[in-house]
């Protein structure tokens, strides 16, 4: 296995920065009222019930599943935790500066919202891949999802299909949003992602065997 030699700076950039990124797609899902993702599904359906905005929703369950996570032994890291607490504060950001700004103007048209979520699913996927690139650690619903494999003796992503079934499912007896823009959410966000995961990368530091290697090379080219 190699060593990551990312600088902290640059991880903590791609962290942030791909979580910020992440819940402004969730703003373009939200206003192309062709659905949203299952668990913003679930989020928008708890808010019509209780007096939080979505983002604090959004942190409420996500303690709750570092909670459960930690007590099937999943020991949450850091990056758990700013996930956790900084995904709730953009989107809440995100949501109040288009209310404020009207920047995603509400859709009057069936092929506007067709693009909104097209935006929506492709920032999504970018942002994802961004935070996953920063090596901070997993999210909330990752430390949850392998604490239930755990006890379960099910795949991670069985487990994985039967929590984003239930948000969605939930989340729409609750009157959230679900739609054919879920569909097609979940059947794209990940393709995007890994695309992500794969170009969008932190740049690693040389370490100086890398240095040393790279020098004799120089040399041998120019002797």
């Amino acid at each position: 296995m190699s060593k990551d030699n990312s600088p902290i700076l640059f991880k903590l950039l791609f962290f942030f920065s791909g979580l910020y990124i992440a819940a402004l797609g969730k703003v373009f899902l939200i206003e192309s009222k062709l659905g949203v993702d299952p668990w913003t599904v679930f989020y928008l359906g708890v808010a019509n019930y209780i007096p939080f905005t979505v983002g604090q929703i959004t942190q409420l369950i996500g303690a709750i599943m570092i909670l459960i996570g930690w007590a099937l032994k999943i020991k949450p890291s850091i990056g758990t935790f700013l996930n956790m607490y900084f995904f709730g504060v953009f989107l809440d950001l995100n949501l109040a500066i288009n209310d404020a700004l009207n920047i995603v103007k509400p859709s009057e048209s069936l092929l506007v919202s067709i693009i909104y979520l097209i935006i929506g699913i492709v920032v999504c996927g970018i942002g994802f891949g961004m935070y996953i690139n920063g090596k901070l650690g997993a999210g909330p619903r990752d430390s949850f999802m392998l604490g239930m494999s755990k006890v379960t003796g099910k795949k991670p992503g069985t487990i994985r299909t039967y929590m984003e079934s239930t948000a969605a499912i939930t989340g729409w007896l609750l009157g959230g949003p679900l739609g054919l823009g879920t569909l097609a959410y979940a059947l794209s966000v990940g393709t995007i992602m890994q695309w992500t995961l794969d170009n969008i990368k932190i740049p690693e530091r040389a370490t100086a065997k890398e240095t040393v290697k790279e020098t004799v090379k120089d040399v041998g080219a120019s002797s």
